[in-house]
């Protein structure tokens, strides 16, 4: 007799009832309905001692676990998964002990079961090879306010229609949010006024690493902006990132993410309103948070202000004396051998060095930052890339 004819409980009633008929012995009974003689025994104990009732399937769990969740904890563990809903088991695992006095919070993969249970897990698509192996040549952060990553988020609507786009910094060391402004564009001008007010609480970084779009960066020489101009002049350190290579700053794009599921979805009402909430999750994100690259503990815990301060008198010294330095005009020319070239508007005003070689080459750069090269019997009226010269000599045997 096939099993898939009955439902299990009228299979395992009639291999009862024929069972006690006394027609059949057990193992032709066994064999008839697919099963072992062990589970035909099973079934015919068990509506012995509790009739048909007890044919039906029973829990496999055990009755007595001593490892099980206290009831409060789990409960525990619910109320904080829809506090902070983007947070994984890793995360919540620290808030028990930490914040409610929880002496054994239980293990990630217990948490994890628990919030499926109660239906809280969301499961997320992999996107395999997104942040492949970062860039060797930029600066790793070893110190607080040794490196601070610098981006615009992606503009999303206010409720009133107005656009938001977020200007966010951060601390690379360690993980600290020092800047989340709610601007309304991303142009010099507001992104100048969000840093001036970083820069008076938390003081300056050694390095500010930005990607390759504006404000930041332009393409000019050197790829410098107005903006990225203004901070060398406070005696930062402008790193580049690769082109289309957010990996380069991973850590960064990562919290725009979580900003994003926590923070930005659904917008507020207007500029004013979207700020407190930033206020506040920057607040969080600082302070409660716990993070996986910090063992668990949250960034205020290693971040401390630099001893830096901004100073609007005076700027930092980009040159040695008796270095050959030329100033750079309101259109952004300089004048080397009788002929103006471009170095960029983001200059006007400011004095770029000149550095001779003995083949001829002229090398121009504004602080650490080279521009570009001219040699003396070049025509071109324009700047070189930097290293022209040299690979030209090599292509063509000279060196």
């Amino acid at each position: 007799m096939p099993w898939t004819d009955l439902t299990p409980m009228d299979q395992r009633l009639e291999l009862v009832t024929l069972a006690r008929s006394g027609e059949f012995t057990v193992t032709e009974l066994a064999s008839r309905f697919g099963v072992s003689k062990k589970t035909a025994h099973k079934w015919i104990s068990r509506f012995e001692a509790g009739g048909a009732k007890a044919l039906k399937d029973q829990s496999r769990a055990p009755r007595h676990s001593p490892r099980k969740t206290p009831d409060d904890v789990e409960r525990l563990i619910v109320k904080l998964k829809r506090a902070h809903p983007t947070w994984g088991p890793k995360k919540i695992q620290v808030l028990p002990e930490r914040d409610h006095g929880v002496g054994s919070p239980p293990a990630t993969s217990t948490i994890g079961e628990i919030l499926k249970r109660h239906g809280l897990v969301r499961k997320r698509r992999r996107r395999s090879g997104v942040y492949p192996r970062p860039n060797e040549e930029l600066t790793e952060a070893e110190r607080p306010n040794h490196v601070w990553a610098v981006d615009h988020k992606g503009w999303f609507l206010l409720g009133d229609g107005n656009k938001c786009i977020p200007l966010t910094v951060s601390d690379l060391h360690s993980r600290y949010l020092i800047a989340l402004e709610a601007d309304t564009d991303a142009t010099q001008r507001s992104a100048r006024k969000g840093f001036e007010k970083a820069f008076r609480r938390y003081g300056l970084p050694e390095i500010i690493r930005v990607d390759n779009g504006s404000p930041f960066a332009s393409m000019g020489p050197g790829r410098l902006s107005k903006l990225s101009v203004w901070w060398i002049g406070q005696g930062i350190e402008v790193e580049f990132t690769r082109p289309g290579n957010p990996q380069d700053n991973g850590a960064h794009e990562r919290m725009h993410r979580t900003l994003k599921d926590e923070c930005c979805a659904p917008a507020s009402a207007h500029r004013a309103a979207q700020q407190q909430r930033f206020n506040r999750w920057k607040k969080s994100f600082n302070e409660v948070r716990p993070h996986e690259s910090l063992a668990q503990r949250v960034p205020a815990d290693f971040y401390q202000p630099s001893n830096r301060r901004l100073d609007g008198t005076t700027s930092a010294r980009l040159y040695e004396p008796g270095d050959e330095t030329l100033p750079v005009n309101r259109s952004g020319s300089i004048s080397l051998g009788g002929k103006a070239f471009q170095v960029g508007e983001a200059l006007a005003g400011t004095r770029v060095l000149i550095e001779r070689s003995e083949g001829g080459v002229i090398s121009v750069r504004y602080a650490n930052v080279a521009l570009g090269e001219y040699r003396e019997d070049q025509e071109y009226r324009f700047l070189m890339p930097p290293g022209h010269y040299d690979l030209e000599d090599r292509i063509h045997g000279r060196k």
